[in-house]
């Protein structure tokens, strides 16, 4: 009975989500066009559309919101969730699908010969991008305050006795009391303890009010003579040999049971419950999981790249001409392919346009003492063998344009970590390799922070700082205060 209200309690907040993403979409056309545009915005804004225009909107917009929902596991069925981790999936949810129907509006809408609107394949004409960046608050608002509403609702008929889930817990010590502590914490999710095995045999009758009905022989009887939807186990000292047949036997019983991995607390890794071919595993990534913002920042990655190697190609082909009539032969190449460690350490070929002269590695070892970064990493101040449009092209960071084609390959992104050459990263300390478990990027945290007037402990920690706190509005930052920094030549040696 309870998998079947949760499963149309499921398909009820999907369809409830669906009609949020509708009429988000449509407050956005009414805010815009009745209210901002007529008394806020100058003559020159102030063009109104149809609402015709946006009908195409309100059909796609909750397939795609659900959809991202989906992706995020907003509607995964484990009632142990933090409700702010919820409000959190619902704003990051509400982010990425104006994300989405941005490029839909961009792929989907174009102009005719005249230069004037066409209707594009879903039959509507340009939309406003105020619509769409008045669509992200409204739909988040509208989300958190269904979120709000539900938990009310569930509260509610969860004390009447509906959607509730009783509860044996076979456990002791200190696992036992911190679940005890998140039920007590939570009333909203709904589950009732009906009692409590010991699997130490202490004599004790009671936990935080909960009657220990006895040692693990009292496992089976219990569950004969009571109705218990699922057993949770928390062993603090059961051996596997011991749980396994306590298992099999609610495995043959058709009770579901829950058992608690708590033999390793992470500090920095997320576990992640999973499958390996059949197996079943935990899974502890110091990175996030595949997720439908990571799955946008990889797109755009390779949009972005294939689009900016098209604008900046006036800029390749007058660099390229002048290192090659500023070198000392024409056989001197234009570019230099460097190994660099990628995600996990995966070998690459990084391309830079070329600003040393050709053989300055044999030379590195002479200058080794002037070594001004610390650290394995080698940076010198007003070194030899840069060229002089080497120093240029350095300190406008243009001989890093190149590196938009290992964008657009997949080996590298427009935001993270700087790509260590494998010689660096042998003389790693343990901590510090962690900041190849994410994708390297053009441009990252330590690069807008002060870059070469950094010391190299102050680098990494800067690089694990933006692994930590990864989200594609920190991508963002990132990339605005790049302009600002190469526009400026802040901290380029």
């Amino acid at each position: 009975m309870i998998k079947e209200q949760e499963y149309i309690f499921t398909r009820v907040n999907m369809a409830l989500d669906g009609l949020l993403g509708a009429a988000a979409v449509a407050l956005a056309h009414v805010l815009r066009n009745e209210i901002i545009a007529p008394y806020l915005l100058p003559d020159f804004f102030r063009s109104a559309s149809r609402f015709s225009d946006y009908v195409w909107l309100t059909w796609v917009t909750p397939v795609v919101l659900i959809t991202v929902l989906y992706a995020n596991r907003y509607y995964a069925s484990d009632r142990l969730r933090n409700p702010r981790e919820l409000r959190r999936t619902a704003i990051v949810s509400a982010v990425e699908t104006v994300a989405v129907l941005a490029l839909l509006s961009f792929f989907l809408q174009g102009k005719d010969r005249d230069g004037l609107n066409q209707r594009a394949l879903l039959g509507s004409e340009n939309v406003s991008r105020g619509v769409l960046l008045l669509t992200a608050p409204i739909l988040t608002a509208l989300l958190l305050a269904k979120s709000v509403l539900v938990a009310r609702v569930l509260q509610y008929l969860r004390a009447r006795g509906h959607f509730c889930r009783t509860l044996l817990i076979v456990g002791s010590g200190l696992p036992l009391r911190r679940f005890l502590t998140l039920i007590k914490n939570h009333p909203v999710w709904g589950f009732r303890v009906e009692g409590i095995i010991d699997d130490v045999g202490r004599e004790a009758k009671f936990v935080d009010g909960i009657p220990v009905v006895g040692g693990l022989s009292n496992l089976i009887p219990f569950l004969e003579s009571n109705c218990v939807d699922k057993v949770v186990f928390l062993p603090e000292q059961l051996s596997l040999n011991e749980l396994t047949p306590l298992l099999e036997q609610c495995e043959v019983m058709g009770v579901r049971t829950r058992l608690s991995l708590n033999f390793f607390e992470p500090t920095i890794a997320k576990p992640v419950l999973d499958f390996f071919e059949g197996f079943p595993v935990v899974t502890y990534t110091p990175t996030r999981e595949m997720n439908a913002a990571l799955l946008f920042k990889y797109t755009f990655d390779r949009i972005a790249a294939a689009i900016l190697l098209i604008l900046f190609s006036p800029i390749f082909i007058i660099t390229a001409i002048l290192i090659k009539i500023t070198s000392e032969s024409w056989k001197d190449p234009i570019f230099y392919g460097q190994t660099r460690c990628g995600l996990n350490g995966k070998p690459f070929t990084c391309w830079k346009f070329r600003s040393m002269k050709v053989g300055a590695e044999k030379e590195l070892d002479r200058l080794r003492d002037k070594n001004v970064m610390g650290g394995p990493v080698f940076k010198m101040r007003d070194d030899p063998r840069v060229t002089k449009i080497g120093k240029f092209i350095r300190k406008t960071s243009i001989d890093e344009l190149p590196q938009l084609w290992n964008v657009l390959r997949g080996d590298m992104s427009l935001v993270g970590p700087r790509p260590p050459i494998p010689s660096e990263v042998e003389k790693y300390d343990r901590w510090q390799r962690r900041r190849l478990s994410m994708k390297p990027g053009i441009t990252c945290l330590w690069q807008v922070s002060g870059r070469n007037q950094l010391p190299f402990d102050v680098w990494m920690k800067l690089d694990l700082e933006y692994i930590d706190n990864w989200s594609l509005w920190l991508d963002f930052k990132i990339l605005l205060k790049t302009v600002y920094v190469v526009a400026t030549g802040y901290g380029a040696m």
